[in-house]
């Protein structure tokens, strides 16, 4: 008797395992790949670059024109990103990651006067959440940025936020 039910405990395990690697497989999203380029609107408004390097991670670059309170300028970043798995549940439905990172900006002022400076510098750690369509590969994407100015002093703080969307030129893959 209790031989018997050894082997019905364990069939359930084996089922059960079955099951959830059924689910985690059914969750596997397509997720973009190679280069997408695209346009962003916020602070600041240009364009907006990511290269896929990995399932999760990501370089993103940004060229753009920054309205700030006391004037006008170019600003230049960069960063690394780290994505979380999508938050749909089939590659039908697209791929939604969120995402955190790290880089660095660069604000060039068209005119200094006493409340800006020509150059500022500073690190970015971007907040985020990008939507690939299924259909095509066209992700969109919403994210928030604190920056801490490294110059003209290390005691400026900031921030950034923008909307925007990319195309991928080499379309999207499996997980």
């Amino acid at each position: 008797m209790k031989l018997k039910m050894k082997g019905q405990n364990m069939n359930r395990k084996v089922l059960t395992a079955l099951a959830i690697a059924s689910v985690c497989i059914g969750i596997a999203a397509a997720h973009p790949q190679g280069i997408g380029l695209g346009l962003m609107a916020g602070e600041p408004s240009g364009l907006s670059l990511k290269v896929w390097t990995g399932p999760h991670v990501a370089l993103d670059a940004g060229l753009g024109y920054s309205y700030w309170w006391y004037g006008q300028a170019l600003q230049v970043h960069g960063d690394v990103l780290w994505h979380t798995n999508s938050l749909t549940q089939s590659s039908a439905d697209g791929y939604l990651p969120l995402y955190i990172g790290l880089g660095a900006r660069v604000k060039l002022a068209n005119e200094a006067n006493e409340h800006t400076y020509p150059l500022r510098a500073g690190l970015r750690i971007p907040f985020g959440l990008e939507y690939v369509l299924a259909s095509v590969p066209i992700g969109l994407f919403v994210e928030l940025v604190p920056i801490f100015d490294l110059t003209p002093d290390a005691r400026g703080f900031g921030g950034n936020s923008a909307i925007g969307f990319r195309y991928y030129f080499s379309g999207s893959s499996e997980d």
